[in-house]
């Protein structure tokens, strides 16, 4: 959501403002932002928020793989398909869930650590572990 705030301020900028974009613009000292910003500061605030990135940040941040993993520990961020193999995933799932995630544990010895889900502890059960406290 933060890259289509800065690729796409005006038709993906209000939804990642509501959805930990603007306590993460105040970290950068940018404030007084609203979800229903009007067009102009939309691109201001856009435009100023990617100049206030370290060097180097938002490459890095393109470059990010949707999936991680070592052995049988699987990281993404928010789900995967229980009834696929993790290297046939599609981006959907690995981004934002998949119906059966939460419902249904994985019978490959796959354990997928996830956020996207906020729980009130770090949550290890049924092949997952839910790690989004909520401290966007």
């Amino acid at each position: 959501m933060m890259l289509d705030f800065i690729d796409e301020p005006l038709e993906r900028g209000s939804i990642w403002l509501r959805n930990g974009g603007i306590a993460t613009l105040a970290s950068y000292g940018i404030t007084g932002v609203s979800a229903k910003a009007k067009r102009d500061q939309m691109l201001d605030v856009s435009t100023t928020f990617e100049a206030a990135l370290p060097v180097g940040l938002l490459k890095w941040m393109r470059k990010l793989p949707l999936s991680w993993n070592s052995g049988n520990i699987w990281c993404v961020h928010a789900a995967m398909d229980p009834a696929s193999a993790p290297q046939v995933q599609d981006a959907k799932s690995l981004l934002w869930g998949h119906r059966a995630f939460l419902e249904n544990a994985r019978d490959d010895g796959i354990c997928v650590v996830h956020g996207h889900t906020i729980v009130d502890a770090p949550l290890n059960m049924n092949s997952r572990i839910a790690i989004d406290t909520g401290a966007y």
